[in-house]
């Protein structure tokens, strides 16, 4: 068990829970320019291979993650 940001609590390590927050901490942590990257590049970037929806909720997410991080 580890406790979750984006949770507010303990989750399992092996929950679904646990793999959101451990991606959406990985792109907060990158550059803007390379994050943005990874989710526009045409062809090979999240928005191709998951979709407009799925990006903009990446992108709301890693928003939160931000500021729940900052206190």
């Amino acid at each position: 068990m580890k406790h979750s940001i984006l949770a507010g609590r303990e989750v399992s390590t092996w929950s679904e829970e646990w793999k959101h927050e451990c991606e959406v901490q990985m792109l907060a942590e990158l550059p803007l320019a390379r994050r943005n990257e990874v989710f526009d590049e045409p062809g090979k970037g999240m928005k191709f291979k998951r979709g407009e929806v799925a990006v903009a909720y990446l992108r709301a997410e890693v928003d939160r993650y931000a500021m729940l991080r900052r206190g």
